[in-house]
């Protein structure tokens, strides 16, 4: 069932297309709206009866690699937030997006990123979960870059991918280290495998691997740089990808692998400390952008690094029972947070949109005074951007209140530091306060400084309203999301049963220190926004010092890469061979010196016949008078010479099917090649420098060296299990009695004659060429 609703995906894109070949009168996007509807009523089904779906397509089973897909508490969270954001951004889409743009690729595109998106969250197995993963990259970077003809969208296309991308390969070193240590590739067994096993090196290898490739996605300091360029994308876009879906994939994964790492100190600290400072390098990087789009990307940097930072809190060590509590509170939280943000966050992505749609910029600069102009998605945002901050009577305020109560618990546990966790914390959270109020302030409030083309459209205006009514009902409502998708995924990241730990979620607990805290945060909040001592943020910096990191390493890399290929590419083919060969000797130098260690046995040499030293001697002397030829002819006729030497050497050493082969061969290529050559002047005599020479002999000695080396190994070690088993059952096999006549007949010689079919189709086209080329210098004559 699961595979069929992705596949399901791949059918609705192409009915895009035959959609807007066949019918332009009704919308595209209805087309496409199918898609996240059909995942929207999948998803209350589930939660409806709380059921778990399961499905198994073998692929590649010797190396565990399957399509296994698995819709359980923890992954329906997240594909119901996919699908119901899904729903109301294709919605808007349909209302926001001129009919003049591209429509049928940017839905393909928008799609493919849903069906990619669907994959990571309900693939089980590592290798899968991998090829969506990347497929997220890359759709992603197609929806950025969808208006082409803009730099900044190149360029932060650009950005995005190579970031994303990068950690997607550490996340797959990690997946393949737990194969090597586990033999699976499906997370339920990989955890289970290693639970209560001492860890090695290569365990904390595949967790940094991991973790990697979640911060990336996931925008967490130092890759956070993608995330504001990304914005580039049009606002559907953002309100999809960067606020619901792509950058809490880094989110998910941290979560399906905590029962393989939950208790790990490293894993623990790593997300706490680098989740609270994005939190705090987001918030404060928020209220210096002058772009709407650009500060809700920061804020949506920060608001990740808060999620993070409470998934390394609920990653105590659980057998310590005094740490239940506080565990189960702290992913209680992060995953109420998680929603929540999807909501407020595409809120306020689809108000800029609106915004930006009807005054024809997002400069905070230029905007101001709106309210009257545009007063319900006045209304809208504001009510988002208050829910960021944490204000109560909205869904952030109990996340919100949760996380500070995390914080302010680890008093009790003798945790180390607590005091600078809290102060790092509160200081984020007055900046999330201060950002929040901006957006509001500097977009609609004041005296209106630019004109409005455009108003408020009834249908642009549908999902963001949605949103908002969503946001204030969770206040009042939010144990049906406590008991009806949070909990049951409690129990499925938990290694412990979390029942007895799980409290109802009040809005009011009375006069404690999160409360004063959480009034502490209002109140300065308030006076730096009225102040305007915000202002003086940063005035010296207008970009990030890593974004003039990644630049200076793009452009060095550029340089350095320029530079390696004018080096490399001489138009000398025996130039590219010393290349060539230079790098095998170099990637290969670990066997030769094993070899050369004696590492590998000697092995026994059989008897060499006079005929073999006479073949041998043969051989040797046409290689070095080839050496000093210049006649093309001659030289040709040498190399056919060591070629059927070499077939002698095959028939005395009982190879009679490889001397057929080489037999053949040498025939077809020596009489090509003489047709060939018969029409191009003699070879000149190379000047090459003593350092020329030098180094193309030891290239040669180390060819040398290496085919001996690797003569020594397969001789020395056995890889696979005997084929004698085979010869028994060759007639069953085969339906031969012989099984080398039957190899032959049913293996070799339909090969070699396709080798040289190809060899004379390649031969007869050089030869064609050239009769061509010499034939137009007869007729200029």
């Amino acid at each position: 069932m699961l595979a069929l609703f992705i596949l399901t995906g791949f059918l609705i894109m192409g009915c895009v297309w035959l959609h807007h070949r066949i019918d332009k009168r009704i919308p595209l996007g209805v087309t496409v709206l199918l898609y996240p509807l059909l995942g929207t009523i999948l998803s209350v089904y589930a939660i409806v009866t709380k059921q778990i779906f399961n499905q198994q397509i073998n692929w590649i089973p010797a190396l565990g690699v399957n399509f296994s897909f698995r819709l359980d508490s923890l992954s329906l969270i997240f594909f119901t937030l996919i699908s119901f954001i899904g729903v109301l951004v294709v919605l808007y889409s349909i209302f926001y997006l001129s009919t003049h743009e591209n429509l049928p690729k940017f839905y393909s595109f928008l799609l493919l990123f849903m069906i990619a998106m669907y994959g990571v969250v309900l693939s089980t197995n590592t290798i899968i979960l991998y090829v969506f993963w990347e497929l997220t990259s890359i759709s992603s970077f197609l929806l950025i870059s969808f208006w082409y003809k803009k730099k900044a969208a190149q360029q932060g296309a650009l950005k995005s991918f190579l970031i994303t991308v990068f950690g997607g390969m550490m996340m797959l070193l990690g997946f393949i280290a737990l194969y090597v240590l586990t033999g699976s590739n499906d997370i339920t067994q990989i955890a289970a495998l290693l639970k209560g096993r001492d860890q090695s090196t290569l365990y904390y290898f595949a967790m940094g691997a991991i973790m990697l490739g979640a911060l990336t996605k996931s925008a967490q300091f130092p890759f956070h740089i993608w995330l504001p360029d990304a914005m580039e994308a049009p606002t559907p876009v953002s309100a999809y990808l960067h606020s619901a879906t792509m950058v809490k994939a880094g989110i998910y994964l941290l979560l399906r692998f905590m029962p393989v790492f939950s208790g790990e100190p490293v894993f623990q600290w790593v997300l706490i400390i680098d989740g609270l400072m994005t939190m705090l390098i987001g918030s404060l990087f928020a209220v210096r952008q002058s772009d709407l789009k650009g500060l809700l990307a920061y804020s949506t940097i920060s608001q990740l690094g808060m999620i993070v930072s409470m998934i390394g809190l609920a990653a105590f060590e659980s057998n310590d029972v005094t740490f239940r509590a506080l565990i189960v509170l702290a992913l209680t939280a992060a995953l109420l947070h998680i929603i929540n943000h999807g909501l407020f966050k595409a809120a306020l992505f689809m108000g800029a949109g609106i915004v930006d749609h009807a005054a024809h910029t997002r400069d905070l600069n230029k905007l101001g005074g709106l309210r009257k102009a545009m007063p319900i998605t006045f209304t809208v945002m504001t009510i988002a951007a208050l829910s960021m901050a944490g204000i109560p009577f909205l869904n952030g305020f109990l996340s919100k209140e949760m996380f500070l109560t995390v914080l302010v618990d680890l008093r009790g546990l003798d945790v180390k530091i607590v005091w600078l966790l809290v102060a790092v914390g509160v200081i984020a959270s007055i900046g999330t306060f201060v950002y929040s109020l901006i957006a509001i302030i500097r977009t609609f409030l004041g005296e209106q400084t630019i004109e409005i083309e455009e108003g408020e459209s009834k249908g642009i205006l549908l999902s963001p309203v949605i949103l908002a009514f969503l946001v204030v009902l969770l206040f009042f409502i939010p144990n049906f999301l406590l008991f009806s998708l949070i909990e049951p995924a409690l129990h499925q990241v938990l290694d412990f049963d979390p029942t007895d730990y799980v409290t109802p979620i009040h809005a009011w607990h009375g006069f404690n220190l999160p409360l004063y805290l959480t009034i502490l945060i209002i109140v300065l909040g308030t006076l730096i926004v009225w102040s305007g001592v915000y202002k003086k943020l940063f005035p010296k910096y207008k970009e990030m010092p890593l974004n003039r990191i990644y630049k200076y390493t793009l452009r060095s890399v550029d340089v350095i890469s320029h530079n390696l290929i004018r080096r490399i590419m001489t138009d000398r083919l025996n130039h590219y061979l010393m290349f060539l060969f230079g790098v095998i000797i170099v990637a290969t130098l670990p066997i030769s010196l094993t070899v050369m260690l004696s590492v590998y046995p000697a092995f026994e040499m059989s008897d060499i016949s006079f005929y073999m030293l006479i073949l041998t001697a043969f051989i040797v002397i046409a290689s070095l008078v080839l050496l000093k030829v210049q006649s093309r002819m001659t030289a040709t006729v040498l190399v056919g010479a060591i070629g059927y030497g070499t077939s002698m050497v095959y028939i005395l050493m009982y190879a009679p099917d490889l001397a057929l082969t080489q037999f053949v061969i040498e025939t077809i290529t020596t009489v090509l090649f003489l047709s060939c050559f018969y029409h191009l002047p003699n070879l000149e005599k190379e000047n090459k420098s003593r350092i020329n020479r030098i180094v193309s002999l030891i290239i040669a000695l180390s060819m040398t060296l290496l085919v001996v080396s690797m003569m020594i190994i397969s001789q020395s070690t056995e890889l696979f299990d005997s084929i004698t088993e085979y010869y028994k059952k060759a007639y069953d096999l085969t339906g031969g009695k012989n099984i080398v006549n039957a190899i032959l007949g049913d293996f070799r010689a339909f090969d070699t004659m396709l080798e040289g079919v190809v060899l004379m189709i390649t031969g007869l086209g050089i030869y064609s060429l050239i009769r061509r080329k010499v034939g137009a210098k007869h007729e200029r004559k």
